[in-house]
């Protein structure tokens, strides 16, 4: 089983194959910007480092969001047309999913919350066994704890000082050096996952409108 999977919904771009079990390939950009720019480059850059053609991948993986608007629409554009171009399914994941599943497991819950600016984050509860508690959600900064348990927590993602700060409670411990997704982790996830999942065109993970406002007509 080989799969490419790559990520930039959240900043970063992030790209992994996986064959066979193991990572053949990876190349990273950390830019928070200029994924129309680096994301097919790297992608080119994995297949040349793995030595396979594109048509040798069984399974393209990408993140769905929730996100930066802009890296959503590029990855998703860029795994569209390739799975287009190779005639290849698709297997789409929540960019919180795989950041929880780069989580070692834990003695409590996980929130995973993503800085989606203006104020908010992209937040979402996952057990300590792993699980999600419950869907993603866009939730405004001021009140966040009313919409989470009591009780020890750990807090992951870009979000999550932010989150610490506005709660200022004991039992918090913050996940250091995860605020993006990995692409490693995803393909080893799609790599798991029933072909039953995969799509030409999955469906991208909005949690909000976007900022961009289409001019009205006169």
């Amino acid at each position: 089983m080989i799969v490419l999977a790559f990520d930039c919904a959240t900043g970063p771009t992030s790209v992994a194959l996986w064959r066979d079990g193991t990572l053949a390939g990876r190349a990273d950009d950390a830019r928070p910007q200029g994924q129309a720019e680096s994301l097919v480059p790297l992608i080119g850059a994995v297949l040349q480092q793995a030595g396979i053609a594109p048509v040798a991948v069984d399974r393209i993986a990408v993140t769905l969001g929730p996100g930066s608007f802009t890296g959503v629409r590029i990855a998703l554009a860029a795994a569209r047309g390739l799975a287009l171009a190779i005639n290849r399914p698709v297997f789409g994941l929540s960019s919180l999913e795989v950041m929880a599943a780069a989580l070692l497991p834990a003695d409590r819950p996980t929130l995973v919350a993503v800085d989606a600016k203006r104020g908010e984050v992209y937040a979402q509860l996952f057990g300590a066994d792993g699980k999600a508690m419950a869907g993603p959600l866009a939730l405004p900064l001021d009140g966040i704890g009313t919409h989470l348990p009591a009780g020890p927590l750990r807090l992951a993602g870009s979000g999550a000082t932010l989150v610490a700060e506005r709660l200022a409670r004991p039992d918090l411990t913050l996940v250091p050096d995860l605020l993006a997704p990995d692409a490693a982790v995803l393909a080893a996830l799609v790599a798991e996952m029933s072909a039953v999942f995969g799509t030409p065109s999955p469906e991208p993970i909005y949690l909000r409108a976007p900022d961009a406002k289409l001019p009205a007509s006169a």
